[in-house]
């Protein structure tokens, strides 16, 4: 008789689709949590058994579930169920968890992740989460399962005879060096699916090598902080060995919110393989105002192909209004530097932000197709819960839904001063059809093309932009 698998922990990360109107819809992506992944491989290392259930690397949607669930656990013992969920995830996986406490009553629920640490009372008052982890995961969930008394459990919120109790807050992991490298046969990593333009090689995944971000920009939710916390230069390049020769990665994509906030940092890692015998592309996101030159002809060499900028508006008191502290002058230096380094651009930009005017975002296209990045990613400002933004919203009442679906970046979430929301949906189209429809884009994509792989991304970038002008077209006709 096969022995009874014992679980202290089942962590799920929930499905996510893409609305029907979104781009992203066309382009959908998929990576390992991160976040639930680095959660499961300390708390093995401390000797605990935790499992993941990563629903959206798998693609099991919530019809699917329940079905899934039993078919690989029902046969399990286990002390918890854990549920990490960003915003825009937060109502599948409440349904998610509400399904399973039917079955496992006296199962305690934790929910964590984004959503969770913003509005952990929120989470509480659903009926059938337990306890809300807020911040990170490790330290805090380790806690959890050694100890029953919660009143003891710093960085974590519950309800005790009714009533919502927040704990003080954990302390931050400092050093992210004392954490293990992520077991990546917890989860299925051939299952990873990249975004459209990120790579040039495959199979692909990502890494967080930091947390916190030191900027305060408006629009931001942080939820771990303001504090910078980071992995060595070494532990970066050990994880990378890990993935390239396990697991036969060949493009790793960084999903730092700024990789170049260490100056000193990125220059040693990139030494690091620049010196050995891995060949892997990579990506990363930055800030306009972290570049520099030298340091860009290093990254290329050792390998990275394109970096996401953050430029959200080329206007100068719109940046101010969102608290970006960035200048236009930065994004034109960050723009003409990395085109020397033969670095490709991803240009950021988000529409109606706060001072946002007609004219700006007719600018905002003019500067684009001046500037030339190579991809654009375009999104309606929303105001995640953790933000300024939000919390400004909550004041003003300009908030016009708490429907935690639409938070994804194309709904009306909240209302702008002048500009009607159809408006910012025209131009959330417009600056897509504008910048991917030029002759010059066209012509330089076509030559470009030098694989297999390339003619694959060419085709699926198509196939993502067609229905946006489709509907526009319609639009125009009717």
């Amino acid at each position: 008789m096969t022995e009874k698998k014992q679980y202290d922990i089942i962590l799920i990360t929930p499905y996510y689709g893409a609305k029907d109107g979104f781009i992203w819809k066309a382009i959908e992506y998929r990576f390992q949590s991160p976040g639930i992944l680095s959660i499961a491989s300390y708390l093995n290392s401390c000797g605990f058994k935790a499992s993941i259930f990563d629903c959206n690397l798998e693609q099991i949607t919530e019809s699917q579930f329940a079905e899934k669930f039993e078919k690989r656990y029902g046969n399990s013992g286990f002390r918890y169920l854990g549920f990490s969920a960003a915003t825009q995830t937060i109502n599948s996986a409440y349904r998610m968890a509400n399904s399973l406490k039917q079955k496992y009553k006296n199962i305690p629920i934790i929910f964590g992740g984004a959503h969770p640490t913003a509005l952990p009372k929120d989470v509480l008052e659903n009926g059938f989460t337990d306890i809300v982890v807020i911040g990170e995961g490790e330290i805090t969930t380790k806690n959890i399962l050694e100890s029953d008394n919660l009143e003891a459990i710093n960085g974590i919120a519950y309800k005790k005879n009714g009533k919502v109790i927040i704990n003080k807050e954990n302390c931050r992991i400092t050093n992210l060096d004392d954490l293990p490298i992520n077991d990546y046969s917890l989860v299925p990593m051939e299952l990873c699916k990249p975004l459209i333009g990120s790579y040039e090689k495959l199979p692909a995944t990502i890494m967080i090598t930091a947390r916190g971000c030191p900027g305060r920009c408006t629009f931001c939710s942080r939820v771990v902080g303001n504090q910078l916390s980071v992995q060595s230069p070494q532990r970066i390049f050990d994880e990378i060995k890990t993935l390239y020769y396990d697991f036969k990665i060949r493009q790793i994509i960084f999903y730092d919110d700024t990789f170049i906030s260490d100056r000193k940092r990125i220059e040693e890692f990139c030494e690091l393989l620049i010196n050995s015998d891995i060949k892997i592309s990579w990506t990363c996101s930055s800030r306009v105002d972290k570049v520099f030159p030298d340091l860009l002809s290093k990254m290329k060499k050792a390998g990275c192909h394109q970096i996401m900028y953050g430029i959200e508006s080329f206007n100068e008191q719109v940046l101010k209004n969102i608290n970006k502290k960035t200048r236009p002058s930065d994004i034109y230096f960050a723009i003409s530097e990395t085109k020397k380094a033969k670095i490709e651009i991803r240009a950021a930009i988000m529409l109606g932000n706060l001072g946002d005017t007609i004219e700006i975002l007719e600018d905002n296209i003019k500067q684009l197709k001046k500037t030339k990045p190579d991809l654009i990613q375009v999104a309606i400002t929303t105001p995640l819960p953790g933000s300024q933004l939000f919390t400004n919203g909550l004041s003003n009442g300009s908030i016009k839904t708490f429907d935690w679906d639409k938070y994804e970046g194309s709904d009306e979430i909240i209302r702008h001063e002048t500009i009607p929301f159809a408006t910012l949906q025209k131009y959330y189209k417009k600056t897509y059809m504008k910048f991917y429809l030029r002759p010059y884009f066209i012509c330089k994509t076509i030559f470009s093309i030098n694989s297999f792989l390339k003619i694959k991304l060419i085709f699926s970038g198509i196939i993502s932009i067609v229905p946006i002008v489709f509907r526009s077209s319609q639009k125009k006709t009717n």
